[in-house]
This record gives C-alpha cells, structure tokens and sequence, in this order.
C-alpha cells in the first residue's frame, strides 16, 4: 500500500515537471535554446581553461602537449563563440543536419529510380520518402533557427503528452489504492 503511495507522489512530481518544462519549450523556444548554448558555451570554456592549466602546469612537451594546447585554444574559441551568439551554434548544426539530408535524399531518389527500374513494386515509397527528406533538409538550411525552435516545440509537446499520461496513470494507481483499502 505504501509503495503505491510512492508510486503515485513520485508520477505527479515528474509530471508536474514534465509539464513545467513542456510547456516552456513550446511558449519559449528560443530561451530554451539560449540556455541549452549558454550551458554548453560555458562548458567548453571550463573544458579549454582545465586544458590550458594542465599544459602550463605539465612538464612534458612535444606534441601531445602542443595539442592538448590547440584543442583547449579552441575549446575556448568555441565557447566564447557560442556564448556571444548562442543561437549561431544552432542554426550552423541545423544547416548542416540540412545539408547531409539533401545529400541523402538524393541518394535515396537515385535508389529509387533503379528500383523502379528492376520492376520493384514499391519504387514509390523510397522516393517519397526522399522528396520529404529533401524538403525538410531545405527547410534547415534555408530556416535554421526557425526549424530548431519548430523542434523544440515538438519535444516540449511530447513532454506536455507525457505529462498527462503520467497524470492519468497516477490517478489509476490512486483508484487501485482505495480499491485495496
């Protein structure tokens, strides 16, 4: 019976928090994407400032030294620049994810095509598929920030339906409880 208490606060403490989180990634995602590039600007400065202390710090030289010294340079380079723009670092990765998935929709239109050439049935699907990975690659070059802060919103969605799922099946536990007592 206690455990089923346990069980029931635990649900509507995460839920309540996977509400509260959803419901600022789909009110706020460009908030939500500042302080996801904030945290990470910030770790590769902590990073290249622990990288830079061991160098100076160690006797050993040559080139393993030389580049724990460039990769903590430009950790540092890295984090100042994510820091000053943080939503650069995103749309550059979305324009990148964008560009990869032009390619490979390419790929997938020319597997297509020979498909259809060998008689294959569902030649059609391969190249839908294609055509909408080719759209949603455009789609990230074109608007990167727009498109991450479309899947921000998405992921804070799923976060709000988990939410309420977990509430209902709190609330069964709650029903079995008092079928128990």
């Amino acid at each position: 019976m206690e455990f089923l208490k346990e069980i029931k606060s635990t649900l509507f403490i995460m839920s309540g928090l996977y509400l509260v989180i959803g419901l600022i990634m789909i009110l706020a995602p460009g908030f939500v994407s500042s302080i996801v590039s904030y945290l990470a600007g910030t770790l590769c400065l902590i990073i290249g400032g622990l990288g830079i202390y061991i160098y100076i710090s160690s006797e050993v030289y040559g080139s393993l030294a030389y580049g724990i010294l460039i990769t903590s340079v430009a950790m540092i380079v890295l984090g100042v620049f994510v820091v000053v723009d943080p939503n650069g670092l995103a749309a550059f990765l979305q324009m990148i994810i964008g560009l990869i998935l032009v390619v490979d929709a390419f790929t997938k239109l020319q597997s297509s095509s020979s498909l259809k050439r060998y008689n294959y049935s569902k030649w059609w699907a391969v190249m839908i598929f294609a055509l909408l990975l080719f759209t949603f690659g455009i789609f990230l070059i074109v608007k990167p920030l727009e498109s991450l802060f479309l899947l921000i919103r998405l992921m804070g969605f799923f976060l709000v339906v988990d939410s309420l799922s977990s509430m209902i099946t709190a609330r069964s536990y709650g029903k079995i409880e008092d079928q128990i007592k």
